[in-house]
């Protein structure tokens, strides 16, 4: 007996590595698939691409100030003739003389070089400066202007999300329906073999059946459809999605009095402007001269240099020359300088350029003024379509509740006799179509009120927790 526990805790141990993918796997709540669809999007991961490459914009302005070194070795073989008319002379200090020259001569030699430059930039003309702060601003407008897209995104995970919800209890409603309508055959079955129904009115219950049926296979077929959306914006396996079982309720966190100044349009537009001011201001500096520093350190080698005269004389009566050199070094060779360059003139370029970036700048202010107008009237008219979804919630609701009332009633007196099998079917369809309204409309209520939050800029996935 004392031996039992340990089994059954062993038992246990090696079972418990079968059970733990089953109970791993569960269905992801909303918030959870905003988030994979947003770190999934490909648009999105491309404008963050954008921002990267801006930013490294920025850093290649930022190390123009870095020396830039280079080096070059070379080697070169010269031939060539000199054709010389020049008289004779004495060689300064060391009084030898030299003799006339004149004739055609030819010169070759070996000739070795290789040289390493510095070049560095010292004072830009408060150029580089500008650009920067114009660069920031652009990363700041870029940066911003990504929350529209992930605003974009979480809407349509919320709406295809709200899609299941949909389905799902519409399949409830058909399916309840449906038993229903089976029930209500079976009585006319008994009714027709008592000869208390005629054939046609039976056949109209099994006509509205199935027409039932090809409505819940339409609803299969987009369920379907619904799951494989939603597995492309989050990238989360079917088998997994088909796991959610959520429900439609009615959106009531709307916060009044909401405005559209938090909208990343606005912050974008301000940061567009500002980067177009210091780009205006970059370019009114283009007379204000760049310094510049370099040094170099230089080997020059000749070998084997050799002149010689190839027809003419250095002087009458003289016979053939020939003067040779086994090598000339100069090494080291080093030279350091600063230097000043200006822009005196440069054909109008910058003075187009300005011009060009002030029409840009304006037309950014218009686009300011323009957004405004705009995007107050898109909150105005997302707040009334949601007041209006919202009080239809209400109408259908009470709508829903008569046509239950009303089916009920129907299938007490068609159990009596009282009414026939067509009056039945018809509370049957006005309760189905009482039902699938009011779902229709508390969806439609919650894409209102997540339009409002779009057009107010506050659409985040905290909305939803």
């Amino acid at each position: 007996m004392r031996n039992y526990p340990k089994t059954i805790l062993i038992s246990l141990a090696f079972s418990l590595p079968w059970l733990s993918p089953v109970f791993a796997q569960q269905a992801p709540d909303l918030p959870a698939l905003m988030q994979r669809a947003v770190n999934k999007d490909m648009e999105l991961a491309n404008k963050q691409l954008d921002i990267e490459q801006t930013k490294n914009s920025k850093q290649s302005l930022s190390d123009a100030y870095l020396p830039r070194v280079s080096g070059m070795a070379s080697y070169a073989y010269l031939n060539s003739s000199v054709n010389a008319s020049l008289p004779a002379s004495t060689f300064p200090i060391l009084n030898i003389p030299i003799p006339a020259l004149d004739g055609n001569f030819n010169m070759h030699n070996n000739t070795w070089l290789a040289n390493v430059g510095v070049k560095a930039l010292l004072f830009d003309g408060l150029k580089i400066g500008n650009y920067k702060k114009a660069l920031t601003e652009k990363i700041k407008a870029q940066t911003v202007i990504l929350e529209n897209d992930r605003q974009d995104i979480i809407s349509k995970v919320s709406e295809t999300y709200d899609m299941l919800a949909l389905l799902k209890q519409s399949r409830i409603v058909l399916d309840r329906s449906d038993k229903q309508l089976e029930a209500q055959t079976k009585i006319a079955d008994k009714a027709f073999s008592y000869g208390l129904i005629t054939k046609y009115e039976r056949k109209k219950i099994e006509v509205a059946r199935a027409q039932l049926q090809a409505r819940l296979a339409e609803y299969d077929g987009k369920r379907n459809l619904v799951l494989k959306r939603l597995e492309q914006l989050t990238g989360v396996g079917i088998d997994t999605l088909k796991l959610i079982d959520n429900s439609l309720t009615p959106y009531l966190n709307i916060t009044p009095g909401l405005d559209v100044q938090n909208r990343p349009e606005f912050a974008a537009l301000d940061a567009t402007d500002k980067a177009y001011n210091y780009q205006l201001k970059a370019k009114r500096n283009h007379l204000i001269p760049a310094v510049g520093a370099f040094g170099s350190a230089s080997y020059m080698s000749l070998n084997n240099l050799v002149f010689q005269n190839k027809a003419g004389t250095l002087s009458p009566n003289t016979g053939d020359v020939k003067l040779q050199m086994n090598k000339l070094e100069l090494f080291p060779t080093f030279i350091v300088g600063v230097g000043v360059k200006w822009d005196i003139f440069d054909g109008f370029e910058s003075k187009h350029e300005i011009k060009k970036i002030k029409i840009e700048l304006q037309q950014v202010r218009n686009k300011k003024e323009e957004a405004k107008e705009l995007l107050s009237l898109g909150l105005i008219k997302a707040n009334t379509e949601y007041s209006i979804a919202s009080a239809q919630i209400t109408a259908k609701a009470k709508e829903k509740e008569v046509s239950n009332d009303a089916l009920t009633i129907a299938a007490k007196e068609y159990r009596n006799g009282l009414i026939k099998p067509a009056d039945l079917i018809t509370a049957i369809a006005d309760s189905e179509k009482a039902e699938l309204g009011y779902l229709e409309t508390v969806f439609n209520q919650r894409r209102a009120a997540v339009e409002v939050n779009k057009a107010a800029g506050n659409l985040t996935i905290d909305k939803f927790k």
